[in-house]
């Protein structure tokens, strides 16, 4: 293939991407979160590096989210935190690295945590892209079982939050939650993509086991997810959004 139709075929598939992390952000998880800390600032060079050398094709955008999450029962007011988006292409790059920064691995007291939560928060965000071609990517890291939707002390019970393992799945395969109008719910079934690096045998391995677009990477449980290596999440997102 000449030069100018490798040109074309890479401006052809090029994509808008949307990644929200979901961080398990309880005491076990430090080695994970240092690593992710470590690898914020070349993220968007290795990711559009493994695209266009492995997959012949390219990002136009990247937009960062990072969502951390905890325990309601044990970490109340602290046990959900979203950021901002983060576009890098621009500065916005060591803005993310400064968030990341400042995320300490704590609390959490004894297992589950509430992932779920974090993932139905990520679903029902406002995404930056919808196109055709474009991804919006979730990705989580835990390395314990979530609680049950809707099991939290009424005293710190989140509003708007689905209730049922079932009620996320039908929000992940596009069904609006009543909540929410529809300019403010974009999640697409043809752009959505989501890895979930956890331990085997949790509700994260039921999650994806009954629904599509899902990645399941069994990790060690209570290990702080082991030595995770971050080119292998390059890989899967880059092989996500090709």
């Amino acid at each position: 293939m000449d030069e100018m139709n490798i040109g074309n075929l890479i401006e052809s598939t090029k994509r808008n991407v949307d990644i929200i992390f979901c961080i398990d952000g309880t005491g076990s998880m430090s080695p994970c979160i240092e690593s992710i800390k470590n690898n914020a600032k070349k993220f968007y060079q290795d990711l559009a590096n493994v695209m266009t050398e492995d997959y012949n094709s390219s990002i136009e955008s990247l937009n960062i989210k990072v969502i951390t999450f905890r325990d309601y029962n044990s970490d109340k007011d602290n046990c959900i935190q979203t950021s901002e988006w983060f576009d890098m292409s621009t500065t916005d790059k060591d803005k993310y690295s400064d968030y990341l920064s400042n995320i300490v691995a704590q609390g959490g007291g004894d297992d589950p945590e509430n992932g779920l939560e974090a993932l139905y928060l990520a679903m029902t965000t406002k995404w930056n892209c919808n196109g055709v071609k474009d991804r919006q990517i979730i990705v989580l890291f835990t390395d314990a079982d979530a609680h049950e939707l809707g099991q939290i002390d009424d005293d710190v019970k989140p509003t708007n939050i689905a209730t049922s393992i079932d009620e996320l799945k039908n929000t992940w395969n596009g069904v609006r939650p009543s909540h929410l109008d529809q300019s403010s719910f974009n999640l697409t079934r043809k752009c959505r993509r989501m890895v979930l690096y956890a331990p085997p045998g949790t509700k994260y391995e039921e999650l994806a086991d009954g629904i599509d677009q899902v990645s399941f990477v069994a990790t060690e449980l209570n290990n702080g997810l082991g030595d995770i290596d971050f080119k292998e999440v390059i890989q899967v997102i880059a092989c996500s959004v090709a």
